[in-house]
């Protein structure tokens, strides 16, 4: 009976947050050599008639550390809804500015997988200026527990010292990653002005007792499927930025 509730509270959790602020993730391998070609394709598109008319932030991120997976950068859609993420794809559809796009892409860079999530909750600082992310995947039975662990640690004096953000998102299209069949429901993603400050701030917080009182409380709800780290290459958000994003 408890399992049956604990994923019934994931299933709520999760179709909550798809009415929330969403967004969309194209992780992509792109050869070597490649980079510069698709860096400047995306700017182009961007700028197009059709780039203009997007209403929602664009991430592209270089991967510094994924362990098996073969992608090398991402593509990250920030937007209000699921359903403006899934309007804006279809109106691509014949359009020329986005075919010359693709086209480019197609020659450079293979998509590896897609994942679609909104929005849970943020906590600390949330700034555009931050450029570094660590991205957490992981499976719980629990979203609830993991949200209330989360408030606490944040509320905890320790944390008055976190320099940076870090949200809750639910992972819930797309979710399957990894080998036998993994599914992830949820992900942390932890932002940083630069990779020093991350450095610092973890190993700090690796001292405080607040730290492992967290990871202990959900280690019966919570299978930690890896961090991957990414830093911003380009960003676009005339339209929606990142704050904008999160305190929609």
């Amino acid at each position: 009976m408890k399992r049956i509730i604990a994923l019934f509270s994931a299933v709520l959790l999760s179709a909550s947050a798809m009415a929330a602020p969403s967004w969309k993730v194209y992780e992509v391998a792109v050869s070597p050599g490649g980079q510069q070609a698709v860096l400047e394709a995306t700017d182009k598109f961007m700028k197009s008639a059709k780039g203009k008319s997007y209403g929602g932030g664009l991430h592209v991120n270089v991967v510094l550390a994924n362990g098996i997976s073969p992608a090398t950068h991402s593509f990250v859609m920030l937007m209000p809804s699921i359903a403006a993420i899934t309007d804006w794809e279809a109106s691509l559809a014949g359009d020329a500015d986005a075919a010359a796009f693709f086209n480019v892409l197609s020659q450079h860079q293979t998509v590896v997988s897609d994942y679609m999530g909104s929005l849970v909750k943020a906590w600390g600082d949330v700034s555009n200026e931050d450029r570094v992310w660590m991205v957490t995947r992981f499976y719980t039975t629990d979203p609830l527990r993991v949200l209330e662990a989360q408030e606490k640690l944040m509320a905890d004096p320790a944390a008055e010292k976190f320099p940076g953000q870090v949200a809750l998102h639910a992972t819930s299209l797309g979710n399957r990653s990894g080998a036998n069949n993994q599914i992830s429901t949820h992900l942390f993603a932890v932002g940083y002005k630069d990779v020093a400050e991350m450095e610092a701030w973890t190993s700090y917080l690796n001292t405080q007792p607040s730290w492992g009182e967290y990871l202990a409380s959900i280690r019966d709800v919570v299978t930690w499927q890896g961090t991957e780290l990414l830093q911003n290459a380009v960003i676009y958000d005339a339209a929606l930025d990142l704050e904008g994003f999160t305190n929609q």
